[in-house]
C-alpha cells in the first residue's frame, strides 16, 4: 500500500490516549496520530487494575498533569477467544468482556468528565465486523464487540450536548498479530472448518480480495477523531473491504 502524506484538521497538538498501542491497529493508530501532530499516550491495559476505578482515574490524572488535558480517547485494545457457547468457559468470558467492554467503559467514564469540562472531545472505539454479522466459534468475542457498539451509540447521545463525539470503527479481517494467532488456534482446534487455509478463505470472502492493513483502519480512526468528522457522532463505520455489504 502506498504511503499517504495527508493531514487532518484539529489533531495538531491534541492530547490522545490509545490503548493496545504496541501492535496491530493500535500501533498504526498511535504512529499515525503522532505523524498528524497529536501527542499520544499509550495505555497498556494489563498494567492497569481494571477492578479499581480510582487507579484508572489516577492514570488518567497523570496524563492531565503532564499534558494539561485529554482531547481524544481511542479504545482499541482487544482480545478474543475461540469456541462456541458450550466450549467457552466462564473465565474466558470474563477475560474477553473485561478487555473488550469493561475497559473502554471505565476509560470513557474517567475521561468524559475531563472532556465535558473542556466542552469537547472525541472518543473512538474499535469494534468488529461481528457487530453486524456472526462468525463460527466467535460468539463471545462478537458479543463483546456488539456491546461496545451499543455503548458507543448510547453514550454519543448522552454527551452530545457537551460537544463530545463518540464513534466506532468496525474493522474486518486485518493483518495483525492477533488475527494470525486466531488462524493458528483455528487450525489447531478446527482443522476442517474452512475448505482452504484460513487466510485464503478470509481473503476470498472479502470483495476487495485481501486482508485490511492496520494503517487503513488507523486512517479511519484518525478521521473520526479529527475535526474533519465534526458532525459524525454515534456511528459505527465499517472498514472491511465490503465483507458486511454482502
Amino acid at each position: 500500500m502506498k504511503e499517504f502524506h495527508y493531514s487532518l484538521p484539529g489533531l495538531n497538538n491534541k492530547i490522545a490516549i490509545v490503548t493496545g498501542h504496541k501492535s496491530g491497529i493500535g500501533k498504526a493508530t498511535k504512529e499515525l496520530l503522532e505523524n498528524l501532530g497529536a501527542k499520544v499516550v499509550g495505555f497498556d491495559l494489563p498494567e492497569i487494575n481494571l477492578k479499581n476505578l480510582d487507579l484508572i482515574n489516577s492514570h488518567i490524572q497523570n496524563v492531565v498533569s503532564e499534558f494539561g488535558t485529554i482531547d481524544i480517547l481511542i479504545n482499541n485494545a482487544g482480545i478474543t477467544t475461540i469456541g462456541d457457547i458450550v466450549e467457552t468457559s466462564l473465565e474466558d468470558i470474563e477475560d474477553v468482556l473485561t478487555i473488550n467492554f469493561k475497559a473502554p467503559f471505565l476509560l470513557m467514564k474517567s475521561v468524559i468528565p475531563i472532556m465535558k469540562k473542556n466542552k469537547g472531545g472525541s472518543i473512538v472505539n474499535t469494534t468488529s465486523d461481528q457487530v453486524f454479522v456472526g462468525k463460527k466459534h466467535c460468539a463471545i468475542y462478537g458479543a463483546s464487540k456488539a456491546a461496545l457498539a451499543q455503548l458507543t451509540k448510547s453514550a454519543a447521545i448522552d454527551w452530545s450536548e457537551y460537544n463530545i463525539r463518540i464513534n466506532a470503527v468496525a474493522p474486518g479481517a486485518t493483518d495483525t498479530p492477533m488475527l494470525k494467532n486466531v488462524f493458528k488456534k483455528i487450525n489447531t482446534l478446527y482443522p476442517k472448518l474452512f475448505p482452504t487455509d484460513n487466510e485464503t478463505f478470509y481473503k476470498t470472502s472479502i470483495p476487495l480480495g485481501r486482508l485490511a492493513l492496520p494503517n487503513e483502519v488507523a486512517w479511519m480512526i484518525a478521521f473520526l477523531a479529527s475535526d474533519a468528522a465534526s458532525f459524525v457522532n454515534g456511528t459505527i463505520v465499517s472498514v472491511d473491504g465490503g465483507f458486511t455489504a454482502q
